[in-house]
């Protein structure tokens, strides 16, 4: 999105085109608004701005809506944008099944379908990209039974994919992938887009799952915001003054591969990174399965009456919150690697706020668990400012709500390139 921060000496048609972009993305960051407020706050003249608003509902952008209740005078009708536009899809490829959406066009989810598990998805005998149009079918059919509509008026436009993996956004390709390396050679985005006939988009999971957060979720009041993805694999995705950061090469925010001391340099990555090998989800089960193997004793035992198949994550939290000394020491190890990484992210980009989202928030008691124990931690090694700290409001939906997000956010920037700062009118 182009951010208009200076004036901009413009011809008639440009200088309409960047009103009319103004406008729609003032309205889409402030509905329910109305007219009078959009001259107002824009210092865009009131006839200037009826125009682009009837042009708006004419094009089916935006409706009327209630009218506003005030004291006295005329009540202004409200404006939202049209949800009924269209229809994207967002998929998630990050849990341990695929995860569909079928959102409107203000972002919101209409229907969800989980899918075949990603372990089967990735195996070298299947079609991966035949099996994620599948998954795709199963859920547009399923919106299309709910709402009594024929396969055909799905009006789905837009398809956006999340994988974890570092990708060349222009062309769909993964350029590195450690977790699922069958993907390396699939181009979903020419796959997906040539069978359903309309744009895809593929992008890193934890960077949606930060878009996600930031327009629907924990971060909506905040420009600089950290989401730090903790599941099987660990990410962060970093926003800075409202722009998504890719880096370079757009491996920005693969911290699952950090290193917190000297005597793993050098660290073997096969799979995994050093801080997923540490602190991940699934590393949970891992140090536990190993407590169990040397024969500490543990409430853990009887919780899974010595079937180690029964292990996981949850209930190592559970014997943890019972006070049980294996188990705390597990979570204090993962809270310990957590907070170092937490507190050199806050350091280098002084984020207003950081989110944890992931499989994390699945288990028992997190906020007392790994939430606030890292804070404790980073509070006593930084005597500075500190960020907010916050658990995910979104949860197991952030991947696929930021997806929803980022393939209507594409659809829309050739139609309305130019947004505002608010803040420099003030």
């Amino acid at each position: 999105m182009k951010t208009l921060k200076i004036s901009r000496t413009a011809n008639a048609k440009l200088q309409n085109r960047i009103n009319m972009s103004v406008v729609f993305n003032y309205l889409r960051e402030n509905e329910p608004t109305y007219r009078a407020r959009i001259s107002r706050d824009l210092n865009i003249s009131a006839p200037a701005v009826s125009r682009i608003i009837d042009k708006l509902i004419e094009d089916k952008y935006v409706v009327e809506t209630e009218k506003l209740r005030i004291h006295s005078g005329k009540r202004p009708t409200q404006l939202r944008i049209n949800s009924g536009k269209c229809n994207v899809i967002g998929i998630d490829l990050v849990k341990e099944k695929i995860k569909v959406a079928l959102s409107d066009f203000s972002g919101k989810i209409s229907s969800t379908y989980q899918g075949s598990k990603i372990s089967e998805i990735v195996s070298e005998e299947m079609d991966i990209g035949q099996k994620l149009i599948d998954e795709v079918e199963t859920v547009i059919h399923n919106y299309c039974s709910e709402h009594k509509q024929k396969p055909a008026t799905h009006n789905v436009k837009a398809i956006c994919v999340g994988i974890p993996a570092v990708i060349d956004t222009a062309t769909g390709f993964v350029t590195d992938l450690p977790l699922y390396s069958s993907l390396r050679d699939v181009n979903l985005k020419e796959r997906l887009g040539e069978y359903f006939d309309v744009p895809v988009y593929v992008e890193n999971i934890t960077r949606l799952s930060a878009l996600g957060e930031k327009n629907y979720g924990e971060g909506m009041e905040y420009k600089d915001i950290v989401f730090i993805e903790v599941s099987n694999g660990i990410g962060a995705g970093i926003i800075i003054d409202n722009h998504l950061i890719r880096g370079t090469s757009g491996s920005a925010g693969e911290i699952g591969l950090s290193i917190i001391d000297t005597e793993n340099l050098g660290f073997n990555v096969n799979n995994k990174g050093y801080l997923e090998e540490n602190a991940s989800v699934e590393a949970i089960t891992e140090k536990a399965a190993r407590e169990l193997r040397h024969g500490s004793q543990t409430l853990i035992s009887d919780y899974i009456e010595d079937d180690i198949n029964k292990l996981t994550p949850s209930v190592v939290c559970q014997a943890a919150l019972k006070k049980d000394e294996v188990a705390q020491k597990i979570i204090s190890e993962i809270v310990e690697v957590l907070s170092i990484v937490t507190l050199n992210l806050i350091l280098i980009i002084n984020p207003q706020i950081i989110v944890f989202g992931g499989d994390i928030c699945n288990l028992p008691e997190v906020k007392k668990l790994f939430i606030d124990p890292i804070r404790q931690n980073v509070t006593k090694s930084i005597p500075l400012e500190l960020p907010q700290m916050k658990l995910s409001s979104l949860g197991e939906n952030a991947g696929v709500v930021g997806a929803s997000f980022l393939a209507i956010e594409s659809l829309l920037l050739g139609e309305f390139p130019y947004s505002i700062d608010l803040d420099l009118l003030t």
